[in-house]
């Protein structure tokens, strides 16, 4: 690798980076109310700003058409974040996911993000930025909890009730 692919690299790594943050900070600012000149916001997503006809402060303008089919749910939020590159909440990735054409179960709104946000909780692919809020486990500052982590705590956790309950493991 020359020193100039090396730099190239380094840029693209660190554009992303500052897109995370300045996408953090205009989410931030919206549930404030604070609202967001227009020059801000193309500020975004560098590389997606050189895009015509997209309207950054949107990420569900991304999604186009059957842009998912034949995808999982999984696989649609994965590809979703890696377009969008920042970290959004169970519903806009949940409209995102539906507007690319797959089908979330559940009777009600709020059955169907359960089940899409139990999905997600489900897949190494993702992780929790804070409540609510997703990224990809590969991004820095989103943390995943091994598998096995999560299996010792639910099986701690149903022993928990089962001695709570009287019950006894037998010897």
């Amino acid at each position: 690798m020359t020193r100039e692919d090396f730099l190239r690299q380094e840029i693209e790594k660190y554009e992303k980076k500052i897109a995370t943050y300045q996408a953090m900070v205009a989410e931030w600012r919206s549930e404030l109310g604070v609202s967001t000149l227009q020059n801000q916001t193309t500020q975004l997503n560098p590389s997606a700003a050189r895009k015509e006809g997209q309207d950054l402060a949107d990420p569900l303008s991304l999604i186009q058409g059957m842009i998912f089919f034949n995808k999982s749910q999984s696989e649609a939020a994965k590809a979703f974040l890696e377009m969008v590159g920042y970290p959004l909440k169970t519903g806009t990735i949940l409209e995102a996911v539906e507007k690319g054409g797959i089908t979330v179960g559940g009777k009600t709104p709020t059955a169907k993000k359960q089940n899409f946000y139990t999905i997600l909780h489900r897949s190494l692919d993702f992780g929790l930025v804070k409540k609510d809020t997703w990224g990809l486990a590969t991004w820095p500052g989103v943390v995943k909890k091994a598998a096995e982590e999560e299996i010792e705590q639910e099986e701690s956790g149903a022993e928990g009730s089962k001695k709570a309950s009287g019950e006894s493991k037998p010897s």
